[in-house]
């Protein structure tokens, strides 16, 4: 496994042990299931006797089958402040935090005037008690520790947006004509000076400043509950937070009783603090032991069980694969909570007659120290579907908000560089379980995707409600659907899945051109998901290679990843016939009938909330693809 690691801006403050978890997946038993490794005698394991989040059926924080981490796993961290060996956390020796020792470099806050000093109440992402979501134990200690992000607001937003829903009109002049990412630093992400300031204030309430964000967008900082608090005129508390993990014991985490203020010159610079956590797990990720076992599981083509090549011949992967294209020359970013296991990785593809390469990993953050099963999910599903892929893996150390945040929009930023075409994220959080500020910096981090031309997936969740961040309208939200398959592995039937993530946000205006087919949902003012689906059902379970064993899951987990495989694919074939890729999808999709008619069309099945029906419904979308006809069916420039 390829590894790539990033620059640590500071000192990392690790030392409180957390809860990790993978979200998003519901268990349905396998063979050997739920057995942790301990010392791997058995010969293929990784001897980390995690079993972190293997089985079992995930509810949300409202009881929704989504939600965050719940494994007992955590991320990891050096201890020693930036990696230059002083362990002062500058990376200068010189404590002046300019680089260059000589401490004579001007201080932003010296432009500051004194009535900008002015504290002003001021939104933030920390989450509120709520009894039987987030009980509150109690004002949390001074001297604990934290991390924490606060963003930067972009500029000329509104413009922004108009070139988007501009170069994805196909009757637009434009179409196609995306920015590059020099363009956007250039004129809309957050000004060099704002974000230097912004730093320089976090150090002077005595923070430490850990990693930044490429486009500029959010700070990582890092210190003690008492200096969160003076600093924000806060008091942060311990909330035991619902576990998505179905049977396993509530999480820590920070919440607090009042919101908290930011100085004018900040907040005037800032949509506030976005996340506050108990710092990432210190320690060390176990070695992989033992050896590829390149054997399919018992039954594996019994009923509507899915493998990589039933998944292929549903939606019409196969008849690409047979022109030969299977995604090569193209790569698909991974958005990643702690890591994967790659023998794991190579005994599922390789007991598939899959020969792939294993994901290159960017470590954006802390490294990890355990192992999740929904990013070993989504790598062997995506490099399952297009196995000529490149996979990118960016990861953070866990699935809690400031690791998962900061990596999707540095995945976003990073994609066109990196030549990452398509992204698919499943680490879904309920939409109503998370501040409006969570929700709206994952909205803007999908407008940067967007502008940029990149395709931005996301698992729409398990619970028949809405998530983040698919509730972004920048983002394709993929539901769910029940795959019903005969002895032969063709398909029979397809419905709307009963737990499909789908309906309206509580945070996102509707957008215009989703107005013809969802204006008459609610009030006819806010975006409705989903947008397109995928088998999702655990009456059509996915197989998965976890903890050295065979197992079947369902969920929305799977959805995004395949869908990420076959966009994948389809920029190949389209890159090799003269066509461009497929780019910012939802605009096209709702407008263009002909895109549309390449869908299968999901008319049965329902949620609690919503029902499939000809056309667009909130269940399934547009329904389920055909790679090929899709593939030759998206507008070329």
């Amino acid at each position: 496994m390829k590894r790539v690691q990033l620059t640590n801006y500071g000192a990392s403050l690790l030392s409180l042990a957390l809860l990790g978890g993978c979200v998003d997946d519901t268990g349905i038993g396998g063979e050997g299931e739920g057995t942790a490794e301990t010392s791997d005698s058995s010969g293929d394991g990784d001897g980390d006797g995690d079993g972190d989040g293997d089985v079992g059926t995930e509810t949300s924080d409202t009881g929704d089958g989504d939600g965050d981490p719940g494994d007992g796993d955590g991320d990891p961290g050096d201890g020693d402040g930036d990696g230059d060996g002083d362990g002062d956390g500058d990376g200068d020796g010189d404590g002046d935090g300019d680089g260059d020792g000589d401490g004579d470099m001007p201080d932003p806050l010296d432009e500051i005037p004194e009535e900008e000093w002015e504290d002003v109440p001021n939104p933030d992402g920390v989450p509120s008690p709520y009894p039987g979501v987030y009980d509150d134990l109690g004002a949390a200690d001074p001297n604990d520790l934290f991390r924490a992000l606060i963003g930067l607001d972009l500029r000329d937003r509104e413009q922004l947006e108009d070139f988007v829903l501009e170069v994805s009109d196909p009757l637009s002049d434009l179409y196609g004509d995306y920015m590059s990412t020099q363009e956007f630093l250039d004129n809309h992400a957050p000004l060099e000076s704002d974000f230097t300031l912004l730093q320089a204030w976090l150090a002077f309430e005595g923070l430490s400043v850990n990693y930044l964000a490429t486009n500029r967008q959010l700070i990582q900082f890092s210190g003690t509950v008492g200096q969160f608090n003076e600093a924000f005129n806060t008091t942060l508390h311990v909330c035991m937070r619902k576990n998505p993990q179905q049977g396993n014991p509530p999480i820590p985490v920070y919440c607090a009783t009042e919101a908290s203020t930011l100085p004018l010159f900040v907040a005037n610079r800032s949509p506030g603090i976005v996340t506050a956590d108990l710092p990432a797990e210190v320690g060390n990720l176990p070695n992989e032991l033992g050896n590829i076992q390149a054997i399919p599981p018992n039954g594996a083509n019994s009923g509507s069980r899915l493998t990589p090549d039933r998944v292929a011949r549903a939606y019409n992967v196969d008849d690409l694969y047979a022109q030969g294209y299977d995604g090569t020359g193209q790569k698909i970013g991974v958005v990643m909570g702690a890591q994967i296991h790659s023998k794991w990785a190579q005994t599922f593809w390789q007991s598939w007659g899959i020969l792939r390469s294993n994901p290159e990993i960017i470590y954006l953050m802390e490294d990890p120290v355990t192992r999740y099963v929904e990013s070993q999910l989504d790598n062997t599903w995506a490099g399952a579907i297009a196995p000529g892929a490149e996979l990118i893996g960016y990861e953070g150390p866990d699935s809690r908000n400031t690791s998962m945040v900061f990596v999707f929009n540095e995945a976003v930023t990073r994609a066109q560089a990196d030549g990452v075409s398509v992204i698919t994220n499943s680490f879904a959080h309920r939409e109503d379980s998370e501040p409006p500020v969570v929700r709206r910096q994952y909205d803007d981090s999908g407008l940067v995707g967007a502008a940029l031309g990149i395709t931005l997936l996301a698992a729409t969740g398990d619970s028949g409600g809405v998530d983040t961040p698919s509730h972004s309208s920048w983002v394709t939200g993929v539901g769910g659907t029940q795959l019903y398959l005969n002895g032969s592995g063709n398909v029979t039937n397809e419905t709307g899945w009963n737990k499909s993530g789908s309906g309206i946000s509580l945070t996102i205006e509707i957008p215009d051109w989703q107005l013809a087919v969802a204006g008459n949902i609610g009030n006819g003012n806010r975006r409705v998901t989903a947008d397109v689906s995928a088998a999702a059902s655990t009456g059509s379970p996915y197989w998965v290679y976890y903890n050295s064993s065979w197992m079947l899951y369902g969920g929305t987990s799977f959805s995004s990843p395949v869908w990420a495989g076959i966009i994948a694919v389809v920029n190949q074939y389209r890159d090799e016939n003269g066509m461009a890729p497929v780019g910012y999808l939802n605009q096209m999709l709702y407008t263009t009938p002909a895109v549309q008619a390449t869908f299968r069309d999901i008319t049965a099945g329902a949620t609690a909330d919503h029902s499939a029906g000809p056309g667009w419904d909130p269940v399934t979308g547009w329904g389920t693809p055909d790679a090929e006809a899709f593939a030759i069916t998206v507008p070329s420039p």
